[in-house]
């Protein structure tokens, strides 16, 4: 009997006895757990749906349910049986999602959901089971949605090897940064043409194809490589490409071939091309079983435990990240922020109160462009401006967080001096002033320089991931984890720059750490919390 005639239906064995049970336990125990995390899987799913870099996820729900269909001969001659020791995969998952969400961290959350479910395998039918199954519980970490923080390194390396071919094309260009100056106009390496989509496709692609295609360990590290090398000096070739035909025939006619060919049609040529040379070095017959029941009987797991047990004990290691931040919640601490501040040589005008909601209107500060800090959920915050004898004039945001989650961070996407709802846009970074950073943002000419800095219990910095590694620290030790900024911003003027008002306004307030001695009122963690005053 061939494997294709063996696969040709589902074993009758799974639907019946304890395989039925044990499965109906598992897709059971599955549900609940996509319930409890239902905000992390809507966005993966949607993730999925939007983002075109993500969209191949769509497709390897489908290849898993297949790679689970082509063992299924064999694990049915297998019987299942719930084993203590895999629960904890269940709560290794429970820890990545705890770590994720108490850094903010969604990548992490979405990892822990993912591998949580994956513990149900080996926790609810056995270790045997487990392993038959390995690479296609391997193979669903290609479901989390990683890749993003390889786009800046990835559109400069684009950039270098388009350049590296047009030199070598003798096509006379400039480059800075991701920025291409030619004869036929100014070409930018933009996130979408990183290339980081078609890589992140590939990788999924070739592991899968390296383990079909080849039994060689060796030969399939290799072939991932290779494909892993191909797709990265393709994406190089397709940018030289346009800007070749843009000099040739024309920048609009560039662009409308790059949006044609790009995309699912070019990643197909490139996979059969990479398929093709490496066909004569396949070493895996096409109808051989991934897996042999006989070998992975040989495992013997120990002593098992009852599934009306094992089921109960899997979902409460799944909500255990769920209970402890519940509890955490309950026990934050007060965050309250100081009514006034005195500042030596400066007088607080026009103060405007803000009792924490993230929706308040945006303030237009006198005849400048209208400027707000954005920091959604804030539990308190406060907006001042300070003015000195000499014309200056600073204005101070302080915002509190006792506790942060989802929608509710200190340091995130959009948090901060610009808000990317506004006409605000990041300029250039200029030189720090003590652990605070400062930058240049405009806006239609409009000019601001922005200090930024923040402090978790004692530590006082302007790097966002040292903010994430501090809460981190202080949740998982039960420390106190009630975070706050200070901006600082001020209008450059002819003659009176930004910083320089800025820089002033910091030394009258004795620095940095002083100005939040001044700003803030710190109650005990052990005090009731309360509004500001």
């Amino acid at each position: 009997m061939t494997a294709k005639a063996t696969r040709s239906a589902w074993p009758a064995r799974l639907t019946s006895g304890d395989w039925r049970s044990h499965l109906a336990a598992v897709a059971l125990a599955a549900l609940v757990i996509i319930a409890l995390f239902a905000r992390d899987a809507f966005h993966l799913t949607s993730l999925w749906w939007t983002s075109s870099t993500y969209s191949h996820c769509l497709l390897i729900v489908p290849i898993l349910g297949w790679l689970v269909w082509l063992r299924a001969d064999e694990l049915a001659k297998l019987t299942p049986r719930c084993w203590l020791p895999g629960l904890l995969w269940v709560l290794g998952g429970a820890a990545l999602w705890f770590v994720g969400d108490a850094a903010s961290v969604a990548l992490f959350r979405q990892l822990g959901l993912i591998v949580m479910l994956q513990g149900l395998v080996p926790a609810l039918l056995g270790p045997q089971v487990a392993r038959g199954l390995l690479f296609p519980l391997f193979y669903s970490l290609f479901l989390v949605p990683f890749g993003e923080e390889l786009v800046p390194p990835m559109q400069m390396l684009t950039a270098d090897m388009a350049m590296v071919l047009l030199r070598l094309f003798g096509i006379p260009a400039h480059i800075e940064g991701i920025f291409i100056t030619t004869p036929g106009g100014l070409f930018a390496v933009a996130e979408a043409c990183s290339g980081v989509k078609f890589l992140v496709a590939m990788a999924a692609l070739s592991v899968l194809a390296a383990h079909l295609c080849f039994a060689n360990w060796r030969r399939r590290a290799i072939f991932i490589t290779f494909a892993m090398i191909v797709s990265v000096l393709a994406n190089g070739l397709r940018a030289f490409g346009t800007i070749w035909m843009a000099e040739h025939w024309g920048i609009e006619y560039a662009v409308g071939a790059d949006h044609l060919i790009y995309g699912w049609f070019f990643f197909g040529i490139v996979m059969a091309v990479i398929g093709l040379v490496a066909w004569p070095w396949f070493d895996r017959a096409p109808d051989a079983v991934p897996v042999d029941a006989a070998q992975l009987s040989i495992f013997l797991p120990g002593r098992g435990i009852a599934l009306v047990l094992a089921m109960p004990l899997a979902l409460l290691a799944a909500a255990s990240p769920l209970l402890l931040a519940a509890i955490g919640a309950a026990n934050a601490p007060p965050v309250v922020i100081a009514k006034a501040a005195s500042i030596a040589g400066w007088t607080q005008v026009s103060p405007v109160a803000s009792p924490g909601a993230s929706d308040i209107p945006a303030l237009r500060l006198r005849s400048e462009q209208a400027w707000r800090a954005r920091f959604d959920g804030a539990d308190v915050r406060r907006d001042l401006h300070f003015t000195n004898p000499k014309g200056y004039g600073v204005d101070v945001t302080i915002v509190g967080y006792a506790r942060q989650e989802e929608g509710r961070e200190l340091v995130g996407y959009g948090q901060g001096a610009v808000d990317p709802d506004s006409d605000w846009r990041w300029g250039e970074g200029l030189d720090p002033i003590g652990p605070a950073r400062v930058d240049r943002i405009v806006n239609a000419g409009s000019v601001r320089e922005v200090l930024s800095v923040y402090r978790i219990g004692d530590t006082i910095t302007a790097s966002g991931s040292r903010v994430k590694l501090a809460v981190l620290k202080a949740r998982l030790s039960g420390g106190d984890e009630r975070a706050y900024a200070i901006i600082l911003s001020a209008q450059s003027r002819p003659g009176i720059g930004g910083r320089a008002q800025v820089a002033a306004f910091v030394e009258a307030g004795g620095g940095i750490e002083a100005m939040f001695s001044r700003l803030l009122i710190i109650p005990s963690p052990m005090g009731r919390r309360i509004a500001e005053p």
